[in-house]
């Protein structure tokens, strides 16, 4: 007999798995732009789209997806909002993930930015180190 263990989970859990996935299928079928428009709606979704960027195993395709999203958002007041997260990524263990941080740090076009990018500066990898500095010039440091 078939157990659906799902059952037992509480509703909010399945709700955030189900967006989740839903965030990583549209990002991974170069769609984007819905989840820009997604995120514009409603901004509390930016967390679980920087929990896909914070998670080594999401895979290349959606990593791409993000980065279009993250262009979309140069600038903007959501991006910045989320400045402090995208600092605790750029120290992540995972040097890709540190070097897109780093990357939308830039993009941010926040002074606040500024001190996680300094700390790149001295990144074990020379690649995060590019990233950090191309960023610092993009925020006129």
């Amino acid at each position: 007999m078939a157990t659906n263990h799902w059952r037992t989970f509480p509703r909010w859990m399945l709700e955030e798995h189900e967006t989740d996935i839903r965030l990583n299928a549209q990002l991974s079928t170069g769609r984007a732009a819905e989840v820009t428009a997604q995120l514009q709606h409603d901004p509390a979704l930016m967390p679980v789209l920087l929990k896909l960027l914070g998670d080594p195993n999401t895979a290349l395709s959606t990593r791409i997806g993000i980065g279009v999203v993250m262009e979309d958002l140069a600038g903007s007041d959501l991006l910045q909002q989320h400045v402090a997260t995208l600092g605790k990524l750029s120290q992540h263990p995972d040097v890709n993930i540190r070097a897109d941080a780093c990357h939308y740090l830039g993009l941010s076009a926040a002074q606040t930015a500024i001190p996680f990018l300094q700390t790149c500066l001295q990144d074990r990898d020379l690649e995060v180190q590019e990233v950090a500095t191309d960023a610092l010039k993009t925020l006129d440091v």
